[in-house]
Parts: C-alpha cells; structure tokens; sequence
C-alpha cells in the first residue's frame, strides 16, 4: 500500500541550472565541475563556496553564477499545486541534493510546512542521492517503510537508487505523466 510520496527539487518542483553549467564548462574541466556538485550536494563546502569555484571554472563572476542559479531555479507552480492536494491521504517528504541555504530561498518556511511532512537534505545528512541510504533515511523519517512509498525524480540513477531500496518511482518529465504515473501506482496499490 502506497503511504507516502517524495518528491526531488531540482528538475522536479523547480527548473535545474546543472545542465546549463556542464554546457558552459570547459571539457577539460567538467570533472572539477562535478565534484564541485558533490561537496556542495553532500555538504563539504557551502553554497557560496560552491558558487565561487563555480565562477573560476567557467571563467565568469560568482554573481554571474548566481544570476544563473536564479534564472534556472524556476518554480514549478503546477506541480507545487498537485502537492499540496496529496497531503491529507498521504505523507509527503521533498528529499534533495542541495547545498546550504538553498531550499530557504525557495520555500518560505511556512510553505515547508505546508507542503512537506518531512524534509530530507544532502548537505545536512552528508548522504546523496543516489545512495540507496538517502531514501532508506527519508521513508524511516516519514515513519514508513520504503515499500510504502514514490519517489518522483528526474534523474534515471536517482530512480535507480530509490528501487534498490523497495520504492515505487516516478521519472519526472512532464507534470501531466508524473501526475498520470502517480494516480496510477496509488491506484494499483491503494
């Protein structure tokens, strides 16, 4: 029986910059990008830290970057909107691969509360997706085995992870398919 579901940020309920970065950055360099992506996701350095080596690699300015995270970073109002619907026949979690301070910017605090019944961050716990542990984590603190719950991400290896563990997922591509994908696993296990 579906109990809860959890949702991504980045690529999910808001646009993603990462994309746009590897096709910015310098071949010999995509490397140093991504394990740049790695520290900030598991919180070794800080968003601001993240921003400024971010900067050096693509040769601009770190307020270049985070024009560039502000312009990426757009809500996705239509699928925040379904969220909120879920809430009372199902616990609802947002786990995510972010740095510091990052979340804060996005969601007001009362709209963490409202939305969310548990929140899950890379940088708090030192864990990222698509470790298998990060989901195991995130179902334990929704009180709720992860046979139990949807994880609904962008990324195929995020998915992957998730099923390792026993979830049900849901590629994100179009809020109209995760919609229809949804209804139809809690419909099949309702």
């Amino acid at each position: 029986m579906i109990r809860g579901i959890i949702f991504d940020c980045f690529g999910v309920l808001y646009g993603s910059s990462v994309a746009t970065l590897v096709g910015m950055c310098p071949k010999d360099r995509l490397q140093e990008l991504r394990d740049y992506n790695i520290r900030v996701d598991y919180g070794f350095i800080t968003t601001e830290e993240y921003a400024a080596s971010v900067a050096e690699i693509l040769s601009v300015t770190k307020e270049e970057v985070t024009q560039l995270f502000k312009a990426k970073h757009v809500r996705n109002n239509e699928l925040i909107e379904y969220v909120k619907t879920l809430r009372g026949d199902y616990k609802v979690a947002l786990l995510s691969n972010v740095g510091t301070n990052t979340i804060e910017r996005l969601f007001t605090e009362q709209e963490i509360e409202e939305l969310f019944d548990v929140v899950v961050l890379s940088y708090e716990e030192h864990l990222a997706k698509p470790n298998p542990a990060i989901f195991s984590l995130t179902a334990e603190r929704m009180g709720l085995s992860s046979g139990e719950c949807i994880m609904v991400d962008d990324i195929e290896s995020n998915c992957d992870g998730a099923e390792i563990v026993g979830m049900y997922t849901v590629r994100h591509i179009t809020n109209d398919g995760t919609r229809k994908a949804l209804e139809t696993l809690m419909q099949k296990n309702a």
